[in-house]
């Protein structure tokens, strides 16, 4: 029910905030994991409750911890996922002009249809 019931401390504090600034900006105040998953356990009665607030928050606490996991796999995914971007970008335009003709020629083919029906 809870993926972060067996996280431990150290992890928690090991954990590196992105846009802390804006986080304190916006918030007036800085986001600290092990208060997150402090407010989760109390809000889920130890993990054992059921309460749809504290399984969002437990379901985005854990992508943030995955997030540093993946983040120290190293620097070639990075790149890898900089090119998967750039080709899917290229595949869309790609699309998008696939669908630009198919829309054309659906167009001429009712033209044709509206000029043999008045002749």
């Amino acid at each position: 029910m809870y993926k972060t019931k067996d996280t431990k401390v150290k992890d928690l504090k090991t954990v590196e905030i992105q846009n802390q600034e804006e986080i304190l900006v916006r918030t007036k105040k800085k986001l600290d994991p092990l208060q997150a998953f402090e407010v989760i356990k109390n809000e889920s009665k130890g993990f054992s409750k059921a309460d749809v607030k504290a399984q969002e928050a437990d379901e985005l606490l854990y992508r943030l911890l995955n997030r540093d996991a993946k983040s120290t796999s190293g620097d070639t995914s990075k790149k890898k996922s900089t090119v998967k971007k750039e080709l899917s970008v290229e595949e869309i335009r790609i699309q998008e002009r696939e669908r630009a003709r198919a829309i054309e020629l659906l167009e001429v083919e009712i033209e044709l249809e509206l000029n043999a029906k008045s002749a």
